[in-house]
């Protein structure tokens, strides 16, 4: 039976729904870092970390130069915008490229840090930003493998529903 591999090498950025294609750099889609509690009680030979939630969850984009319409959209922390990363998620097995799938990502977000630039006589300017995300929602092929909607108390992973009791439980 052979193996597959996935690969990643490429992305367009949208902000509220419309294309930067070509403006920036590099994103770093957030990782999803769990608080723990932890519990160490009598008979237990070592200490355990219990999950609590999620800590705050942090994007970053770089983009490639200036571009005063996004910069409009990202200076104010009290205004959401949408983030929407789209990449081609390649497959390779033995015969080569097997299949090419969608996967998507689109956080709501709003301003953490807007970076400045530095100047350099002959070098474009770059300018990096790290966002909150209140919201993030990750397709791949259609299918939904992760949403969180942290003000939602919403937590998904291959569509099931997490917290789906933990609402009911609080009266949500």
């Amino acid at each position: 039976m052979s193996i597959s591999i996935n690969q990643i090498v490429n992305a367009n950025v949208y902000t509220n729904g419309v294309s930067q294609m070509g403006r920036a750099n590099e994103v770093k889609i957030p990782d999803i870092e769990f608080e723990t509690i932890e519990h160490k009680g009598l008979g237990l030979h070592g200490a355990i970390g219990l999950p609590a939630g999620t800590n705050a969850i942090e994007a970053e984009i770089n983009w490639d130069s200036f571009y005063p319409e996004v910069r409009a959209l990202l200076l104010n922390p009290y205004k959401n915008t949408q983030l929407m990363i789209r990449s081609n998620l390649q497959v390779f097995d033995s015969r080569g490229l097997a299949a090419e799938e969608p996967m998507v990502t689109i956080m709501n977000v709003s301003a953490s840090k807007i970076g400045g630039t530095g100047h350099k006589n002959k070098e474009n300017s770059e300018f990096a930003d790290t966002v909150n995300v209140y919201s993030i929602k990750q397709t791949v092929a259609g299918k939904e493998l992760l949403f969180i909607d942290v003000l939602a108390n919403i937590y998904r992973v291959n569509g099931q529903d997490i917290l789906q009791k933990y609402r009911t439980n609080i009266g949500q």
